[in-house]
């Protein structure tokens, strides 16, 4: 592996993805010359532990009950069959009042377990304020205010759009909605661009609340040429696994985040699509489970990308030359210099940049504002004079063509300017 790669072990987890028994199973099935394309994709991946997810979807709850004056029901999102009207289907017939049960009785449940355990745990602690799977009867009785669907990931948007239909099939809950008396929040620890535009275009225009933006593989801030490459290598492989119409994962989204409960089917088949009969592909996450082997690289907190290693990583060469404000002390802080390193370069996406900190979304949102209230960049994430200055950008080579190219959204202004905090 290179030294560019090689300098990311001191504080990617997803390194450690290689070295399990595995791991090293599952890169030995690519030919020598695609393995480090291979390990580069598992250091790409954002690793999300129980404990990060946990601790940010109950934040996430907690803050937006606060935003609600009255009960609010929350509800774990699940598969549902199409057509099927929620609260007639889950209903007691003998116990109107009865919580709805949260998954599927002899079902193959998934992450909706971890989102109802949750859900569960936050309830005991205010009864009167959280309402666990309530029934339509005790929506009535209570007068909730709003209900909140629990996800982990908004991967394609169909499952979350697929449930809030199930219940907008309820003829009272529509009539509350259109009265103003109730209102729905899509929650996740996080969604895809793909799928926070579907549920967004949902009837009753449920409001998204997110812990962090999910990076797929083409958010990724890296050289052109490697992106082309993991492409490359995902279609190519992909056609070797059970799932070959999802080697770019479903629906195409290219997920480049894993959960210690499970890998989404929205990430490359390479890595969790089953062996079958006609496919001996052995996946690194068998039928999206994460193993015992694997879960020992999943870090407590999302950790932030070496910044040296982040730039020259993207840079596409051994040693290229570096922002002083990177490589030595900086009254910038080291995490704003090399956020402003990257806009330099022409990474404006608040994903990338999201996953280059390691923050979450509203830890980088505030981020962002504060380098545009500072003069640092314009409300569109381009790098201002002043943040040029304060980059000691003049030292910077001219031919930055070498970099990556320019993508983001120019359309991004931050919702709300902070001063220092």
């Amino acid at each position: 592996m290179s030294s560019a790669d090689s300098s990311f072990t001191a504080s990617d987890f997803a390194l450690r993805l290689p070295n399990t028994d595995r791991g090293k199973t599952w890169l030995a099935q690519f030919d020598a010359d695609d393995q480090e394309n291979a390990a580069r994709l598992l250091s790409a991946l954002t690793l999300v532990s129980h404990s990060a997810f946990e601790r940010a979807v109950t934040a996430l709850i907690l803050s937006e009950a606060a935003r609600v004056d009255g009960p609010v029901a929350l509800y774990a999102t699940r598969e549902l069959d199409d057509d099927i009207n929620y609260f007639e289907a889950m209903a007691d017939p003998d116990d109107p009042m009865a919580p709805l049960d949260a998954v599927g009785r002899g079902a193959d449940v998934g992450s909706e377990v971890r989102a109802a355990a949750i859900i569960r745990n936050l309830c005991k602690g205010d009864p009167d304020k959280l309402l666990n799977h309530p029934s339509l009867e005790m929506l009535r009785a209570t007068k909730a205010k709003a209900i909140l669907v629990v996800d982990d990931i908004i991967g394609s948007g169909k499952r979350t759009a697929g449930f809030i239909r199930a219940m907008w099939r309820s003829e009272s809950l529509m009539s509350w909605h259109s009265r103003h008396q109730i209102r729905f929040v899509a929650l996740a620890y996080t969604a895809t661009r793909v799928g926070m535009t579907k549920v967004d275009g949902l009837t009753c225009k449920p409001r998204i609340a997110l812990a962090r933006d999910c990076p797929t593989f083409s958010d990724i801030p890296w050289h052109g040429d490697i992106e082309t490459a993991i492409t490359a290598l995902c279609n190519r492989y992909g056609r070797k696994t059970s799932r070959r119409g999802m080697r770019f994962g479903f629906k195409k989204t290219m997920a480049a985040l894993v959960f210690e409960h499970g890998c989404p089917n929205n990430a490359p088949s390479i890595l969790w699509a089953p062996v079958s009969e006609d496919s001996a592909w052995q996946p690194l996450f068998p039928d999206r489970t994460v193993l015992l082997g694997e879960k020992s690289a999943f870090p407590p907190d999302i950790m932030a990308r070496d910044p040296i290693a982040m730039l020259t990583a993207l840079a596409g060469e051994e040693e290229p030359e570096l922002p002083p404000a990177v490589l030595g002390e900086s009254v910038l802080g080291l995490t704003t210099a090399m956020v402003l390193a990257l806009v330099a370069t022409g990474v404006r996406s608040r994903t990338a940049l999201s996953y280059a900190t390691g923050y979450d979304a509203a830890e980088c949102s505030r981020l962002l504002d504060r380098c545009v209230e500072r003069g640092y960049l314009t409300a569109t994430l381009r790098l201002t004079p002043h943040g040029r200055a304060e980059l000691k950008e003049e030292a910077w080579p001219a031919e930055r063509s070498k970099w990556v190219p320019q993508r983001g959204e120019d359309g991004y202004h931050p919702q709300q300017l902070r001063g220092p905090p």
